[in-house]
């Protein structure tokens, strides 16, 4: 079976699994919760300079300055889906977009912190943004960790 994408190329049919990943947070989950649910929080351990505030219905603007190997910044937009205090905060990202959930929730050691992300393309195209992103929520579970529990801010 074959489809097409955005641009009508044939794409081979092919199944891309959501994303999840979970890890202990050694801090409480009102604080961590807060690093997840803002730009200003975000830049404390993986942005630089991204705008968006806990609103459901607020646009996401996502940026990491000098991110790639020529110094380009990448930036990226979405939407605030929802936003429940301290539990859950979801926002759509990416081109189409797909929908990045964080829940958080209280553990004897601290916060159980979960991504999840949904809703990528069923193409080659979709299985290469899983590709590129699966990892990358893995590091950025590690990132909120080191930078909750230590104040360390491991990217640039």
């Amino acid at each position: 079976m074959s489809t097409t994408d955005e641009n009508g190329t044939p794409q081979d049919a092919v199944q891309v699994p959501d994303i999840l990943h979970s890890t202990l947070v050694r801090a409480a989950p009102d604080a961590v919760f807060d690093l997840l649910s803002s730009g200003t929080g975000w830049d404390k351990w993986f942005t630089n300079g991204s705008a968006f505030g806990p609103s459901e219905g607020s646009p996401v603007h996502l940026v990491w300055r000098g991110w790639t190997d020529d110094g380009s910044d990448v930036t990226d937009v979405g939407v605030v889906m929802e936003c429940v205090p301290n539990e859950r905060f979801a926002f759509t990202w990416g081109t189409p977009p797909s929908l990045v959930t964080f829940t958080t929730a209280e553990h004897s050691d601290g916060t159980w912190l979960t991504v999840v992300e949904t809703g990528l393309p069923q193409t080659a195209a979709g299985l290469a943004r899983f590709g590129e992103c699966a990892p990358g929520w893995g590091e950025a579970l590690t990132l909120v960790r080191c930078y909750a529990e230590h104040g360390i801010r491991l990217s640039t």
